[in-house]
């Protein structure tokens, strides 16, 4: 899995609660709703500790502002102190339990500390709720992949899905969990389905072409590489997987070594493959695609014998 990533966990950015009104009397409650201001617009900026400061400083004028603890909990996490914001968000909780931005919040800040069970079991309480919530139940799918649970994650792709045909995130990763599942006609549809609307995704073709070589569907996993390195043409695993198909499938062994090459230059190491690949008895131009990698120093040069 590109993990998760392959595609990115949705972030807390657009929670961030903005007021539009502008104070012209600097006191109290007034004056609190100026740094709280000034906290979001720094927040936007992306300069956190200053968004912490100001947002501290609102709270500090005025205790009741809820906007401003829910922010500052925001710019924790973004600053990178987690910890901090899941105080500020349980003691919120505490006060307003229904509250399913808190909840969504507390969660990814469970996450962003790798406390992955305690960020999926509050995902499922705001689902319980909530079961239209797609955002929601991606970050709960991505934690599913992420702990391994593919056949839950893939539920919960398909059941953001059912909700919203047209999420191509939900789709793309239905295909990638399809082909880590095993299940390679499966994986295809879905990702041909997916290319259909999102035609430019070099990653895409790459998991169809390792799905129709599975099926050994070659011409089809050949034209899928060949897509993937049209928009991406130093993809070294593209090249790599249409060299083994023409190597040991197809016997095509001079566009085969070509397509070696490109993987080569293309910085393509993967020993685990490099081997699997010498270790196939039908393998053409043994002698040829060995030598390529010995000069690319990914095996070691054959030793010489004395001559007597």
């Amino acid at each position: 899995m590109s993990f998760p990533g392959a595609k990115a966990f949705l972030s807390l950015a657009a929670l961030i609660l903005v007021l539009s009104a502008c104070t012209t009397t600097i006191r109290g409650p007034e004056l609190s709703l100026e740094y709280y201001n000034l906290g979001n617009a720094y927040y936007n900026l992306a300069d956190y500790d200053k968004s912490v400061l100001y947002y501290q400083k609102a709270i500090s004028i005025d205790n009741e502002n809820r906007k401003a603890y829910f922010n500052l909990a925001l710019a924790f996490i973004a600053a990178g102190r987690a910890a901090e914001a899941q105080g500020v968000l349980e003691d919120l909780i505490v006060q307003d339990p229904d509250n399913q931005s808190l909840m969504e919040a507390l969660a990814f800040a469970y996450y962003v500390q790798e406390e992955n069970e305690k960020a999926i079991e509050i995902y499922r309480r705001v689902l319980e709720v909530s079961p239209e919530n797609n955002k929601a139940r991606y970050n709960l799918g991505m934690l599913l992949w992420k702990q391994e649970d593919r056949e839950a994650a893939l539920e919960a792709f398909a059941a953001i899905l059912e909700n919203d045909p047209e999420d191509l995130e939900a789709l793309y990763h239905q295909g990638e969990l399809l082909l880590q599942l095993n299940r390679p006609a499966e994986a295809a549809e879905v990702l041909e389905a997916y290319l259909q609307k999102q035609p430019d995704s070099a990653d895409a073709y790459m998991h169809l072409g390792d799905a129709y070589r599975i099926l050994e569907r070659y011409d089809k996993a050949l034209d899928a590489y060949a897509e993937a390195l049209i928009y991406d043409e130093k993809r070294g695993d593209a090249w790599f997987y249409s060299a083994v198909i023409q190597l040991t499938r197809i016997e095509d062994p001079d566009r085969g070594l070509a397509a070696l090459t490109e993987a080569l230059e293309a910085g393509f190491q993967d020993s685990e493959q490099i081997a699997e690949l010498l270790s196939a008895s039908e393998l053409l131009e043994r002698d040829k695609v060995t030598a390529l990698f010995q000069r690319r120093g990914l095996l070691p040069e054959a030793e010489e014998t004395d001559q007597q």
